[in-house]
């Protein structure tokens, strides 16, 4: 490999990026240019993802009753596990599990 031009940062960048980008990062400083700055770009999916984060964040008030409810019955000693209920929502969830 041979590099011409005594090693000016320019020609580097031809023969490392390419002669279209080194043409576009020598524009004049004072120009606006649609290149200037840094942008980032965020996928559908990755907003998606961070719209269902800060849903599961928020705080559900209706769970937070429901748990409070068990735990006071558990506490008293009034708490009593349906076999049946029990059976019937892990056979759900494998079932379920098993198509998805």
């Amino acid at each position: 490999m041979e590099i011409r031009g005594h090693g000016r940062p320019i020609d580097l960048a031809k023969l490392l990026l390419g002669v279209q980008e080194a043409e576009r990062s020598s524009a004049p400083r004072g120009r606006s240019n649609a290149f200037d700055g840094d942008r980032v770009q965020i996928s559908h999916q990755a907003k998606e993802i961070q719209r269902i984060k800060a849903l599961a964040q928020e705080p559900d008030e209706a769970r937070a009753e429901r748990v409070e409810r068990l735990r006071q019955t558990i506490d008293a000693g009034t708490y009593n596990v349906n076999g049946r209920a029990v059976g019937d929502a892990l056979i759900r969830y494998v079932l379920t599990d098993s198509v998805l």
